[in-house]
Formats: structure tokens, sequence, C-alpha cells
């Protein structure tokens, strides 16, 4: 499928497309004497979704001959999140790596909405992207497969399935590009991961610019791997003693601004690499931004302040993870193996979303807010996405 680019000139085109493939991810599955059809399961999922209700409550409030009970649905959920030979109930932790069809075949939809946006011609020119992890809460049976975060103080648990994603920062085209599922026996570290996003979305046909990642990813491996495929990186600076020092230094002085740049040697065992410490104090919208990162730009005072700004569209990938929220289903499953597929589906669904928007604003339209996207997914036929011909 991912071979195929199909033209599409309207939302309507796009709707289609992606309605019969999530079809085509049961179908196959389902016996031809099934009391129900993969769009009967397509469509509990889906207005559960837009109904921002628990599937099992979904089910219970809509009875219907084509509405298939919550033990149905997350029957053939899990069988087809972690197919046939690796599932064995809910214990099925996720991990194994061959037997990820489910998973796979949602990945690859959503690389498939990236390659249509390429097509289509949104990014034309290099962008700018973020990379960051982001937990889920977890509250099944404990496995060594899951992220220990007693740090997030999520309610009732200390567990947690953590995603790595790789999103476009700019505002209308905010893709994300590329979403790997992580734990802490996959033998991936930060470098591995970060350079795994990268040429995912690369592979895609994605051009990138300048890569923005939080200080977590602070390391020589990780800078190595970015300066690898000739990109330019910003990352805030740990508060460490050398950088308490450093921010201590005199900085020169402009008239709204001051900063501070600094050669200096980040260092991991034997290994070391170059990287430029700057620190910027300057006051965007009359409020003071304190400011200390790295990064392999050439800095000076008549760019230093479009680089810290820069740098705050990083925050466009916590927006988006809020999104994925709305488009997330709400489970009560303990299957771990079913919340990967869910959250790899609300990732989907966030990227249709941005994608009919480029379809509509290209066609002349509005920009269709999310809640609106989701009230008219939930109608069956899209009235609201197709009502100005988008």
């Amino acid at each position: 499928m991912n071979d195929i680019i199909p033209p599409l000139n309207n939302a309507r085109d796009v709707k289609k497309l992606f309605s019969s493939s999530l079809n085509s991810l049961f179908s196959p599955a389902m016996a031809a004497n099934s009391l129900y059809n993969a769009g009967d399961l397509v469509n509990a999922i889906r207005n559960s979704i837009t109904r921002k209700l628990y599937i099992e409550t979904y089910v219970r409030n809509n009875p219907s001959k084509h509405t298939p009970s919550a033990d149905t649905v997350f029957r053939w959920l899990r069988y087809v999140a972690s197919e046939q030979e690796s599932y064995n109930g809910d214990i099925y932790d996720g991990s194994s790596k061959e037997n990820n069809s489910g998973i796979d075949a949602i990945s690859g939809l959503i690389d498939l909405t990236v390659r249509i946006a390429v097509n289509s011609g949104a990014f034309k020119q290099p962008v700018n992207v973020a990379i960051d992890e982001h937990d889920e809460p977890y509250y099944g049976m404990d496995n060594r497969y899951l992220i220990n975060a007693p740090f997030h103080k999520f309610r009732g648990t200390d567990k947690a399935y953590r995603f790595a994603t790789l999103d476009t920062v700019k505002k209308g085209e905010r893709f994300t590009l590329a979403v790997m599922k992580k734990n802490q026996l996959d033998g991936i570290d930060n470098a591995m991961e970060v350079g795994e996003l990268i040429k995912h979305a690369i592979s895609l046909g994605i051009k990138i610019d300048k890569v923005l990642i939080d200080r977590g990813y602070l390391d020589v491996g990780v800078i190595k791997t970015i300066e690898g495929h000739k990109l330019e990186y910003i990352v805030p600076a740990k508060d460490n003693t050398k950088v308490k020092k450093f921010k201590k230094m005199e900085m020169e002085y402009h008239n709204s601004f001051s900063f501070l740049v600094i050669r200096d040697t980040i260092s991991s065992g034997k290994e070391s690499v170059n990287s430029s410490f700057v620190h910027v104090v300057y006051y965007p919208d009359g409020k003071k931004h304190d400011f200390s990162f790295y990064t392999n730009m050439d800095v000076n005072e008549y760019n230093v302040i479009a680089i810290a700004e820069l740098y705050r569209e990083r925050w466009c990938i916590e927006n988006g993870y809020l999104e994925k929220k709305e488009t997330k289903e709400k489970t009560h499953s303990t299957a771990i193996a079913v919340r990967y597929f869910l959250y790899f589906l609300a990732v989907l669904l966030y990227n249709l979303w941005i994608l009919i928007n480029l379809v509509r604003i290209k066609s002349g339209y509005s920009w269709l807010i999310l809640m609106d996207f989701l009230i008219a997914m939930g109608r069956g036929k899209w009235v609201m996405i197709m009502n100005d011909n988008g």
C-alpha cells in the first residue's frame, strides 16, 4: 500500500481511502460467517472515540444488531494488535518485533498520510522537527516491558507504556512523521532512537532542517547522530556545575537582550563532541525569558533571538500529544498490545485530521478544528467535512 499514492482531490477522497483501509485491518481475520463485519467493528471504535466514551459504555448505550459487544470488539482488537501467533490472552506484552501485524499495518497508514502530504506539495521546503517521548499510564498486569514512571504522578499507577515521536512544528502542517513504541528492554538508546526516527522521516520524502530535542537527549551519541545526517540541532543545557558556571559569566549586552556564546566540549565516557553553549536573556511580550542551550549553529547578535524563539516551537509537540488524547480510544482493557494499537490509531486519526485540512486549505476552505473533525467523523457521512465541497 505504501507504494501507491492515490490522487486526493478533496476530503471525500481522503475519508474513503482511510475508511476502507481501516476496514481492511480486520476483514482478513474475521470469518465469513461472523455475526459482525469489519465495518461494524470500525464503526464501534470510531463512534466511541468521537463521543469520548469508553467503548464498553458506547456499546452498552447503543444496542443494535450492527453493534458488537465490548468483549467482541476487544477480542478482535487483541487478535489484530498482537497477531494470532503471539497472542495468548491478556498477558501478551506487545514486545515481539516479529508479530505486530496490526501495529505494522497502522504504521503503514500513518506513513501513507505523510507520503500523500509530500505528494501534494506540503513539504517542499525543509522542515523543523521535534523529537520527544510520551508516556501513557498503564493499569494492567505488571511486566518487565513497562516503564517505571512515578515522576509522572499518574493517578493509581506508577507504570507506563512509552512512545517516541518525531513531529513537524510548522503550524498547519504539524504531522507526526514517525512513531515508535519503546520499552526498557528494547536495547534502543537515545542515539539509536533519534537515528531511527530521523531515517524514517527522510525515507518518506521529508527534508529536515533543524532538530529540536529535550535536554534528556543531550549526549554525545545523539549529537553525533544528528550531525551525521548533516542537520542542525537545539537542545536545552542541563543545569549542572559547568553550566551554572557559564551562566554566571559576563554577557554581551544589547538594547533589548543579552547573550553569551562559549565553544564547549560535551563528553560521555571516552567520546566527546564540540558544541556551542548559548545563554540568552530577552523579553518577548514584555516577559523575561532566560534560556541556555547547546547548538551546532553559528550564533551571533543578529540571530540569537530567532534561534531561541525557534526552540519555543518545540512545544507544538506537547500540543500534539494533547490533541492525540482527543483521538485516542478510551478503554478499560489491560492488554498492552491493545493499548499500543489504539495509540497508533490515535496518531493515524490525528494525521488524517491534519491531512484533510491541508486538502481544504489548498482548495481555499477554512481550517476544520479537531472537535468538528471528530463530530463529522462520528456522523458516518462526514457532513461537516463536506459542507463546503472540501
